[in-house]
């Protein structure tokens, strides 16, 4: 499947190296990252994200990274969400039980447990791209070989250009 990921330039010389780039914790996000690894079984420290090429998406108009990797993925490594159910999810995440993203808190106002543990369940059913509205893509890693296009946004990107990099 094709699919771009937008990413910084320490991962594209991570790429061009011929290793394989697997992404950090991020502190911020840490509990809601793990809780994803765990429903879709992902062996990795932090989910890496991407988008289906020609499809509709959502990034709430920002990008994470000044490098947009297009990538030739494999079916098989791609886990996909609904992005506006990875966004209820990511909301309502601060009213779990720490440590136990599958459980809310007893004085949670917002979600009902049945709705909550329906929201669980969407984000882990895995159906087929043209059944997603917004699909999101969730990788565990970017293996070099998956490599195609790169595009490189901003003055950054205009001096790795003019050294060839």
């Amino acid at each position: 499947m094709i699919i771009q990921t937008y990413q910084s330039n320490l991962v594209l010389r991570t790429l061009k190296a011929g290793d394989v780039y697997r992404a950090k914790p991020n502190l911020g996000l840490r509990g809601e990252y793990d809780a994803l690894i765990d429903m879709f079984g992902l062996h990795c420290e932090c989910p890496i994200f991407a988008v289906i090429k020609g499809r509709k998406q959502n990034t709430g108009g920002k990008v994470s990274g000044s490098v947009r990797l297009t990538l030739d993925v494999p079916d098989d490594q791609i886990h996909l969400t609904e992005y506006s159910e990875w966004a209820d999810f990511l909301y309502v995440f601060k009213y779990t039980r720490p440590g136990n993203y599958k459980s809310l808190r007893p004085d949670c106002e917002e979600i009902s447990v049945r709705d909550y543990n329906q929201l669980i369940e969407k984000l882990k059913l895995q159906k087929k791209p043209s059944q997603y509205d917004c699909p999101q893509v969730v990788l565990e890693r970017i293996d070099p070989g998956w490599l195609k296009s790169v595009k490189i946004f901003g003055k950054s990107g205009l001096l790795m250009r003019m050294l060839g990099r």
